[in-house]
Order: structure tokens, then C-alpha cells, then sequence
């Protein structure tokens, strides 16, 4: 029987629990760190995370296939894809910081059916069904209603990160224009802003796992997610991704009022 898209909400939300509850085994206690040729770390609370996640879904939603941070791509061609970051924010996670979460998302070739972003340290989440609007721990939650630059809270991750890539004058304009700015980066920004609490959250490089939630989520939460050429699809209408999976993408997401303003100040 075909499940819709309130009851693959469920399976994503269940999952995310799961991934919570394992997480927090690990957090704030000594662990191990491995470095990937990137130069980013991960560790057992990233690969048993994901191991956890995937072998649910296979039992729940048998077909579809997965894209995930630490074990890859599971049956590319399929109709539905999960899409799954264990732990966004690794490095905060290892230095006992709470500012970290767990991805996860379902499309159906290029549609977003769902999406979740959990914080576990804080024990709270944002989630997402296409069409049933967005959702802070259970309540209804929008972007907010903050129209100039001026009065916004504008979030990010490293600032070198932005200056390697050669958005350094462009978010200098942007950070400077706005009332507050802080680093408050990773999923925790964008889920700041998808609830109502920031205005703007721009990364300079993501992989697909990193964003892969925020088109749907800030849609159904009235703000606007884009890569920061302007771009708003991940996934093409063949179901394959826009871009290579792996740091292929650029992030902005926004209560959608000030979207323009932000996109003109990277892009100066």
C-alpha cells in the first residue's frame, strides 16, 4: 500500500528521533576522531548514526533509495530518494558545542515530500510536508516579517570559507548591512532562521546532504531558500541531482522578504 505524504512525514520524523537518541550516547564524552582527506572530521557517532537510519528506512520504506553523508548513494534510480546528513556541524559536535544536527529529507525525483532538521543537544526540531506547511516541535512556524536589511540577523559559518570562495566583499556588504550578525552556522542557522528567529543564513560551499531539507522547509515556512546564483532545484526532473553531491552546491535561505537584497550583496 502506497504511503502518503503525512506518513512519510512520520517515517522522517521517526527516523530523526532515532538519530537523536544515538547521537546523545555519544555526545559530550570521549570518543574517537577520524579525519577524511577533506579535512573534516567524523566519527562513530556519524557512521553508527546513518547505519542506524538507513537499516529503519529499509525496513519501513523497502525501494527507495538513499543518499547519505558517510555510506553514499543506495539505488540512484529510484522514484523516492532519502537524503540523510547524520551530523551537520561534526566540528561542533566533538568540541561538546550544541549548535549541531541531523538532516533528512525525501524527494520524489525533483518534489521535496518532506523535510526535518533536528537539533538533538537541544531536544527540538523543524520539519516540513509538501503542501501541509511548516512545523516547529508540533506548532505551526513562519520566517518573520522583517523587511530591511537593517533590522536582520544575518548567520553563517566561517567567514574564511566565504573569502576562500571568493564571496569575501560580497558578504562583507551583507554582514555590515544588517543589525546583528553572528556564526551561528551549520543546520542551527538555517533552522534559526526557518523558525522566525534570523533573517538570512549563507554558506559559500554545500554538499547535496547539507541542504537538501531547505527548499521545501522554507517554502512551506513562508522564506525563500536559493543557491546564491539564484538557483532553487537540487534535483532534476529526472530525479538526479543538479550538481555533483559532494560540495556542488552554494546555500542562501531567507524569510524571503529581504532574498533579493541578500542574493545583490553576495553576488556584488
Amino acid at each position: 500500500m502506497a504511503l502518503d505524504n503525512k506518513e512519510l512525514l512520520g517515517i522522517a520524523l521517526k527516523a530523526s528521533e532515532l538519530a537523536q537518541d544515538n547521537i546523545l550516547k555519544y555526545f559530550q564524552t570521549e570518543f574517537g576522531v577520524e579525519w577524511k582527506a577533506d579535512n573534516t572530521p567524523v566519527t562513530i557517532a556519524d557512521k553508527s548514526t546513518e547505519e542506524i537510519v538507513r537499516n529503519f528506512w529499509a525496513k519501513e520504506t523497502p525501494g527507495f533509495g538513499v543518499i547519505g553523508e558517510e555510506f553514499g548513494i543506495e539505488s540512484p534510480e529510484a522514484e523516492y530518494q532519502w537524503v540523510i546528513d547524520p551530523i551537520d556541524g561534526t566540528k561542533s559536535f566533538v568540541r561538546g558545542v550544541p549548535l549541531f544536527g541531523t538532516l533528512i529529507a525525501l524527494y520524489r525525483k525533483d518534489v521535496p515530500v518532506c523535510s526535518v532538521v533536528r537539533i538533538p543537544a537541544m531536544k527540538t526540531a523543524v520539519w516540513a510536508v509538501n503542501g501541509g506547511g511548516a512545523f516547529l516541535d508540533g506548532r505551526p512556524v513562519r520566517c518573520s516579517s522583517v523587511e530591511s536589511l537593517d533590522e536582520a540577523t544575518v548567520l553563517s559559518g566561517t567567514v574564511n570559507t566565504m573569502e576562500d570562495k571568493g564571496f569575501g566583499d560580497g558578504f562583507t556588504q551583507l554582514r555590515r548591512g544588517a543589525k546583528l550578525y553572528r556564526g551561528w552556522g551549520d543546520c542551527y542557522g538555517y533552522y534559526l532562521v526557518a523558525s522566525g528567529r534570523a533573517e538570512v543564513m549563507v554558506d559559500p560551499v554545500v554538499s547535496l546532504w547539507d541542504i537538501a531539507p531547505f527548499p521545501l522547509l522554507f517554502k512551506e515556512a513562508g522564506g525563500k531558500f536559493s543557491t546564491i546564483d539564484g538557483k532553487t532545484e537540487l534535483f532534476g526532473e529526472d530525479g538526479k541531482p543538479t550538481a555533483p553531491i559532494y560540495e556542488g552546491y552554494s546555500a542562501i535561505a531567507t524569510n524571503g522578504l529581504l532574498h533579493a537584497q541578500a542574493l545583490d550583496c553576495m553576488n556584488a
